[in-house]
């Protein structure tokens, strides 16, 4: 009997959480519907010794699969490569899911032959233990477990890593390679297979515990300036997919899905600039930046809408310290929030 879902898990030094992770799918009595794939992406602490274990409870659903270190995207590649079930999504190795709503996807996924299917998530915050959802209706107008065409409902959703659920066959055959030893490569994971999507259905259902101010995180302020070569490489490959898709005439609705996409990775962008210290410099890299973006996708540029970078447009860049104070305050409560 198939698989109804692979969950790919990437594993690299995460020892600290994992058993909470694999915890989350200890399901005998799915053990012949559910497959659980532990990507060992070379970690050197306890991490493959703790996922053997999971492997030996419940050899059914848990595999360990170990490889050289390749990072996220070749974590996701192999984990692809191998899978499967119908459908695949992918938990990494510090977060979990919650039981209940999980089995409620499942249930669903055992039912729909949708290309897609997308829940919700909550922010965990590490430590504390709070949740939040960043999100409380993001399927505004949406009857749930009801399949849509991706026409009807894409062109103005947003979907995050942590939401999607995608059919493995698509992801299989069309989705180009992510990046290995790169950072950022869930917005390609969340791009790549949207040309091929047709159907979507939406779930009520809060299945993904994201957990957020781990220290190493790519997300955060130190990450994501330590690590902003790899981001600009992303967002440069993305537009280069875009155009690429572009050529090949598809429907707009998954055009305006990619301009979203791209207008929320150029708000990250202008997030990082605005991460620095006040300088003459970096008000110059980011003005170059918004004219490279404006001369080349216009469209993009227009959808840009966040408040600290339309303060920076309409000044003409002359209240960066203005927009700079904006930003700043807005991650002392997010900040606040996790602690």
């Amino acid at each position: 009997m198939r698989k109804i879902l692979t969950v790919v898990v990437p594993a690299y030094n995460v020892e600290k959480y994992l058993r909470d992770c694999l915890d989350s799918f200890m399901l005998p009595t799915w053990k012949e519907k559910l497959e659980v794939l532990i990507i060992d992406d070379g970690s050197t602490d306890h991490s493959a010794k703790i996922a053997q274990e999971y492997e030996r409870k419940i050899p059914e659903i848990f595999h360990v699969i170990h490889k050289k270190n390749g990072g996220h995207g070749s974590a996701i590649n192999c984990g692809v490569e191998q899978a499967s079930g119908k459908y695949l999504k992918v938990v990494d190795g510090d977060d979990y899911v919650k039981q209940k709503p999980f089995e409620k996807l499942l249930m669903c996924l055992e039912t729909t032959d949708s290309d897609l299917v997308v829940s919700n998530y909550y922010w965990f915050a590490d430590g504390t233990n709070r949740i939040k959802a960043e999100r409380k209706e993001p399927f505004q107008g949406v009857k749930y477990g009801r399949e849509y065409l991706f026409s009807q409902i894409g062109q103005d959703a947003y979907f995050k890593m942590h939401t999607v659920t995608f059919k493995t066959e698509i992801l299989k055959n069309f989705m180009p390679k992510l990046d290995e030893h790169c950072y950022y490569v869930d917005m390609e994971f969340i791009l790549f297979p949207i040309p091929y999507i047709k159907t979507i259905t939406c779930l009520d259902e809060y299945v993904y515990r994201y957990r957020i101010g781990i220290p190493t995180q790519s997300m955060n302020l130190k990450g994501m300036q330590k690590h902003q070569e790899n981001f600009d490489h992303v967002l440069r490959r993305l537009f280069a997919y875009y155009e690429e898709q572009k050529q090949k005439n598809i429907e707009k609705e998954y055009l305006f899905y990619m301009e979203n996409i791209l207008a929320r990775m150029v708000t990250s962008r202008f997030k990082i600039f605005l991460s620095y210290p006040i300088s003459r410099k970096n008000r110059e890299q980011m003005i170059q930046f918004d004219r490279l973006i404006k001369k080349r996708y216009p469209v993009v540029y227009k959808k840009v809408t966040n408040k600290a970078v339309w303060m920076l447009r309409y000044s003409f860049f002359c209240l960066y310290p203005a927009a700079k104070k904006a930003f700043d305050i807005s991650e002392r409560w997010k900040n606040r929030w996790m602690h």
